[in-house]
């Protein structure tokens, strides 16, 4: 039996269990109160990062509301993800040395927990499972001879409830870093740093691949998947070539048949002179919003510009175009009405990121918080 094989079956029991706990359970719990939240993070006066929310209420988003912060001062947030029902922030908490601990944080009420204490190690990338029960994160060890930072990633799976944790592989030298849960909880995407692939796990245990359990799709930019949650697909980025010009571009699989569709030259006859990333589906999947660096052409920028496309990667249109920013990922309205991007200035003197609110039909921006970076909506 060859090694892939046994990190196959390594990972069947836990599956099992994760869908035992899948089964059943509502994406949803909460919510239905209109109520949503603009989560998002700062550098306070001595450098640590924190997190704060900005309430709205769908009809009237982009309000002029009061951002509230919600982590403790002493706490520096490396990165989070908010729970599929609105109700918790899973985040890592930066430490001495290089550690990062994952702590829990009650939207509601404000209470912050720890979730867990990852001794000799950084833990960070949460990603929550469908019914919020699990989340999967990679966990770097710490010694002597490397950091939290430059340590070899795993992609590790914790109990919510109990905070009790695993690895999902039983080799230890199966690598994985930025793990994503699919919307109804059956897949896993990660990067898979050895082969310079993306992997993705059928938890259901239907066909991904030969083995009927996992598939492998090539890219070496090192950027992790999203998923649609509309249909069995995700989007992801590979590179490509034109004489001596490098680009990136979007990919779509359909996880179930294997196909992939390369968005960025749907439609066209013409090799896509682009850096395009971050692809965020629309809520009914008809909709992509990405970024776009186009590399020639009157539409050539230094950073890159908010677009987005069908989800058959034609009708590309840009919704920024202005030179001076770099924009960040789009983060999608819950009504899809509305993109949120981070605006970074590419000059001086105020260098400062913010986060505008583009309204998808006519293009209209508008100003939500300064300064303000890494969005996300809590819903």
């Amino acid at each position: 039996m060859s090694r892939f094989d046994l990190t196959v079956l390594s990972i069947l029991s836990l599956c099992m269990l994760l869908l035992l706990g899948l089964w059943g359970q509502s994406r949803r719990v909460a919510g239905d109160d209109g109520v949503s939240y603009l989560l998002y993070k700062t550098v306070d006066e001595v450098g640590r990062a924190q997190l704060h929310a900005l309430q709205f209420e769908e009809d009237e988003l982009g309000a002029d509301l009061s951002p509230r912060p919600l982590t403790p001062t002493e706490v520096s947030v490396w990165d989070f993800a908010p729970s599929p029902d609105g109700r918790m922030i899973a985040y890592g908490a930066l430490g001495e040395l290089g550690f990062s601990d994952l702590r829990l944080l009650d939207l509601a009420s404000g209470q912050d927990r720890p979730l867990l204490a990852c001794e000799n190690a950084s833990c960070s990338g949460p990603s929550w499972s469908a019914d919020g029960q699990f989340l999967a994160y990679t966990r770097r060890s710490v010694n002597a001879f490397a950091s939290g930072v430059l340590s070899p990633p795993r992609i590790w799976i914790v109990e919510v409830a109990s905070g009790e944790t695993a690895p999902i592989f039983s080799d230890s030298q199966r690598l994985g870093l930025d793990a994503r849960w699919s919307d109804d909880g059956e897949w896993l995407c990660f990067v898979s740093p050895e082969e310079q692939q993306l992997a993705v796990i059928n938890l259901s245990g239907g066909p991904a691949g030969e083995n009927g359990q996992s598939a492998f799709y090539p890219t070496a930019t090192g950027e992790t998947c999203s998923w649609d949650s509309a249909q069995a697909r995700l989007y992801t980025t590979d590179f490509r070539q034109s004489g001596d010009e490098w680009m990136t571009h979007l990919i779509a699989i359909d996880v179930e048949s294997g196909e992939q569709i390369e968005l960025s030259v749907a439609g066209s006859s013409a090799t896509a002179l682009v850096h395009d990333s971050s692809a965020v589906p629309s809520a009914d999947g008809t909709w992509i919003a990405f970024r776009r660096k186009e590399l020639e052409g009157p539409g050539a920028t230094r950073g890159s510009q908010i677009w987005r496309m069908r989800a058959d990667g034609t009708e590309a249109t840009p919704l920024t175009a202005d030179p001076a920013y770099d924009h960040g990922p789009p983060v999608w309205s819950p009504d899809g009405r509305y993109l949120i991007t981070r605006r970074f200035p590419l000059r001086g003197p105020e260098v400062v990121p913010s986060l505008w609110l583009i309204e998808v039909e006519t293009g209209e921006l508008r100003l939500l918080v300064e300064p303000g970076d890494f969005p996300a909506i809590a819903r």
